[in-house]
């Protein structure tokens, strides 16, 4: 089996799991322990490290005004590729780094409106007196996803983009534990969000990789 097979098999193993997992949660343990009677899948789980996390403020601030810093990577990758595409007028000439991460951030954007649509669990506590959406959790989707991919990406691009990269790893950890420990989701909102993020960055990597393949071949 070569490389390509094997990341290709990889790809459909975590889709397989995220679907079966997301699944899982309208069938496994539901029941009524959300707000206003929600129902709620694996509720003995999320119950007992919602019981043990509690409901922290300090956290959800920190994670909500950090939440801007992978939206920043976003906007620094748009600027490049503009500008790029302006300098180079043809967009096969914009580095495949960038265009493949229009790509991710478009998918990404998509999975976001999707599970907006599709609700799978309400988060444990009323945002305004109104049930909210919250599964996958947005914030730990968006930070691994985006953050990992940009620590990839700039981390063989000079020191200072080096140190950017590892900004982007600490900043990842940071929201995503801190998103954990703010009790603003259950327990399987941030796995399901690791577990998703984790599929896109590799359908990305893979891409790239394969991309990359393909023109030192025609070389």
């Amino acid at each position: 089996m070569n490389t390509k097979q094997k990341a290709l098999r990889k790809m459909i193993g975590l889709f397989i799991l995220f679907v079966l997992y997301t699944m899982s949660l309208k069938f496994i343990d539901v029941q009524k322990v959300g707000p206003q009677n929600a129902k709620v899948g694996w509720a003995t789980i999320n119950e007992y490290f919602l019981a043990k996390i509690g409901s922290n403020h300090l956290w959800c601030q920190v994670t909500e005004i950090l939440g801007f810093f992978p939206l920043m990577i976003v906007g620094y990758f748009v600027v490049c590729g503009f500008w790029q595409l302006v300098l180079r007028k043809k967009i096969s000439l914009v580095d495949k780094e960038i265009v493949f991460l229009g790509f991710l951030y478009a998918g990404s954007a998509a999975a976001y409106v999707f599970f907006e649509r599709v609700i799978i669990n309400y988060r444990p506590i009323l945002v305004n007196g109104q049930l909210e959406p919250s599964y996958p959790s947005s914030h730990t989707f968006l930070a691994i996803t985006v953050l990992l991919s940009a620590f990839y990406i700039l981390y063989e691009q000079g020191k200072i983009k080096r140190i950017v990269s590892y900004l982007c790893l600490i900043g990842m950890i940071i929201l995503v534990g801190g998103r954990a420990l703010s009790g603003v989701h259950w327990i399987t909102d941030i796995f399901g969000g690791i577990l998703l993020s984790i599929l896109f960055v590799s359908i990305y990597l893979s891409t790239l990789e394969n991309s990359s393949d393909n023109n030192k071949k025609e070389r």
